[in-house]
């Protein structure tokens, strides 16, 4: 409750710089593509708006000068004045960057705490307590269930179990490279939501530079892929199929010490990946799969992530388990698997030319 507070009241401090950002982009555009149409909405009373409507009425007359005398240093004086006004408007915008930052610099890790927040399903007892000195919308609304509010509560922490979303495998699509030079694609994705917990695995690639790993894990690489016919033939990088994995379980939900990912019921576990619990921070992990592994991926066989205890003989038993939807598994790892075999290499070159 405290993060959604502080982030609230850090939204309505952003609120006026994002809407002078807008402001500020939509002038600029209009700027590029000479559309004076917006000069009679331009606030007088603000210096950059109002060099932006002077611009336009200068602007305006050159170019009626121009059409009568077809001089070149009158579209030289265009060229400059037009230069001239997008050089402020992008100082004005980074200008409100930087009091973007100054406002949210101070706030540390907000930003990063509130992702677990988003879409949480809130219990509404525990949040009126925390709730004590806090006057944010998330508050009112836990105090008075008729407040209409984006924020869903439940009465009792168990009923969190009942709200279960499952979602279906994503559909994989060729290795690219994105807008920030970083290769992006040639993955699917199946998550599954559990009241707030939410656990993500990615069928993927493990791409990495061959001078990288050890001679221990190069061969690792190549045994999978062999395993699996997958050739790897880039000189400079390799790759073997893999798993990401994220789940937001920064805490222990009740006294588990640690996590299994695997297949198979909890009392045969096929485990592939393990984690300790109550770390402070989301779980995540990137594995190698085994080439028995990828086959039950490719089957269609669920994977779960259990959480496990040690009791006081020793032994190693559940506290709860949550199996992720294995809906459309099964075609688009077989679809990703088929495209590491026969295209991948040939993209991979494409995107990372061979040193030599």
């Amino acid at each position: 409750m405290d993060v959604l507070s502080r982030l609230e009241a850090l939204d309505l401090r952003l609120a006026p710089l994002a809407e002078r950002a807008v402001r500020l982009v939509g002038i600029a555009g209009a700027v590029t593509i000479e559309e004076s149409a917006i000069a009679d909405s331009l606030n007088a009373s603000d210096p950059v708006e109002a060099a932006a409507a002077e611009w336009f009425r200068a602007d305006s007359a050159l170019a009626q000068r121009y059409v009568s005398e077809q001089s070149q240093g009158i579209l030289d004086e265009r060229a400059a004045a037009k230069q001239a006004i997008r050089d402020r408007l992008q100082a004005a915008l980074e200008a409100v960057q930087e009091q973007a930052d100054s406002i949210v610099t101070p706030t540390g890790d907000l930003r990063s705490e509130s992702v677990s927040c988003s879409g949480a399903v809130l219990v509404r007892g525990p949040s009126i307590e925390a709730c004590e000195g806090l006057g944010s919308r998330v508050c009112e609304a836990a105090r008075d269930s008729t407040v209409a509010s984006p924020f869903r509560f439940v009465s009792s922490a168990d009923l969190l179990w009942d709200r279960q979303e499952l979602l279906p495998w994503t559909e994989p699509g060729p290795l690219q490279a994105s807008a920030e030079g970083q290769l992006a694609g040639a993955q699917t994705v199946g998550a599954t939501r559990v009241g707030n917990v939410v656990v993500s695995v990615s069928f993927n690639p493990m791409i990495r530079a061959r001078e990288e790993l050890s001679p221990e894990e190069l061969a690792a690489f190549d045994s999978i892929d062999a395993a699996l016919g997958i050739e790897s033939t880039h000189p400079d990088i390799t790759f073997a199929p893999g798993l990401a994995i994220q789940v937001n379980l920064a805490n222990a939900l009740g006294d588990e010490s640690n996590y299994l990912m695997h297949f198979g019921p909890s009392e045969t576990a096929d485990v592939f990946w393990t984690a300790e619990a109550n770390t402070g921070s989301a779980l995540g992990g990137t594995v190698a799969l085994a080439p028995e592994h990828v086959a039950r991926l490719r089957a269609g066989e669920p994977i779960t992530l259990s959480a496990v205890r040690e009791n006081d003989a020793g032994e190693i038993e559940g506290v709860y388990a949550i199996a992720l939807s294995s809906v459309n598994q099964a075609g688009r790892v077989e679809a990703l698997l088929g495209y590491m075999s026969q295209q991948l290499t040939a993209d991979l070159t494409r995107l990372i030319r061979p040193a030599n």
